[in-house]
C-alpha cells in the first residue's frame, strides 16, 4: 500500500510539472498557427516550380499589421519547404526580452525569433544573426537540425524574409556545430578579406560541401539555436536575390 501511494504521488508530481509545460507549448503554437492565417497570403504555392519570382509575387506577409500587434516586428522568416517554420522576426537591442516571452509579452517557453540585439534591425549588416529556440515539437527552430539528416539540404535549401519594404532571397551554404564562445558569432564585418576568412570558415567546417559560391561582397545570415549541451547549431545562409516587396 506503501509503494502504492508512493507510486501515485510520483505520478501526481510528474503530471504536474508536464502539463504546464505541454499547455505552453500549444498557446505557442496556437499563437503563431494564428499570426500566419492572419497576416500571410499564399497567391498559389504550385508556382513555385513554374515562376521563379514567386517568393515575392505570390507571398504577401502584411509585417504593418504585424506592428500594429508589436512594434518590435522587423520581418517574417519564411522557408519554402520547412512550413513549420514561418515566424515574425523581432527585434530589441539586447538577446533577454524575446528568450521567453511571445509576441504578445506573455511568458512562453518558445519565445520569439529575434535578431541578434548588436546587429541592424534592417538586414544591412553583412553577418546578421537570428535567434530561435530547438523546440522539441520541431516548433521555432527546432526543424532546423534536420540539416544533419543525409539528404535533407537537397530539398531544403531557400528561405526568404520579408520586411516591410524588401524580400530577401538566401540560400543555405553551410551547416554545423558551434561552441557558445565560437567566432560564428562576430558581426560588423566589411567586404575585406577578414570577412572572407570568415566565410570560408564557415564553408570549410560546413556538415556538407553545398557548392554554394560566397565572397566578401556577399551579405548572410547566420539562424542559430541550441544543440547537444554547451553547444549551437547554426545554418549559414547567402542573400541570393531581392525585390523591393
Amino acid at each position: 500500500m506503501i509503494l502504492l501511494i508512493a507510486g501515485v504521488v510520483l505520478v501526481v508530481a510528474a503530471l504536474a510539472m508536464l502539463i504546464p509545460a505541454l499547455l505552453d507549448r500549444k498557446q505557442s503554437n496556437d499563437t503563431y498557427e494564428a499570426l500566419n492565417e492572419e497576416n500571410i497570403n499564399i497567391e498559389d504555392t504550385l508556382t513555385t516550380n513554374e515562376n521563379p519570382n514567386w517568393w515575392y509575387e505570390d507571398v504577401d506577409v502584411d509585417i504593418a499589421s504585424l506592428q500594429t500587434v508589436n512594434e518590435d516586428v522587423v520581418g517574417w522568416i519564411r522557408f519554402d519547404t520547412i512550413e513549420i517554420i514561418s515566424y515574425p522576426i523581432l527585434y530589441s537591442g539586447d538577446d533577454d526580452k524575446y528568450l521567453r516571452t511571445d509576441i504578445y509579452g506573455n511568458s512562453s517557453t518558445a519565445g520569439c525569433i529575434f535578431i541578434e540585439g548588436a546587429n541592424n534591425p534592417d538586414l544591412s549588416d553583412y553577418h546578421t544573426i537570428i535567434y530561435g529556440h530547438n523546440m522539441k515539437n520541431l516548433s521555432m527552430f527546432g526543424s532546423l537540425k534536420k540539416y544533419k539528416n543525409e539528404g535533407f539540404y537537397e530539398d531544403n535549401q531557400y528561405f526568404t524574409i520579408y520586411t516591410e519594404d524588401m524580400a530577401y532571397r538566401y540560400q543555405i551554404f553551410a551547416f554545423r556545430d558551434v561552441s557558445q564562445a565560437d567566432d560564428v558569432y562576430t558581426i560588423g564585418f566589411g567586404p575585406d578579406e577578414t570577412y572572407q576568412k570568415f566565410i570560408n570558415d564557415m564553408i570549410r567546417s560546413s556538415y556538407e560541401d553545398t557548392g554554394v559560391t560566397v565572397t566578401k561582397e556577399d551579405k548572410i545570415v547566420t539562424l542559430s539555436t541550441c544543440s547537444t549541451k554547451g553547444n549551437r547549431f547554426v545554418v549559414h545562409a547567402v542573400r541570393v536575390d531581392e525585390h523591393e516587396y
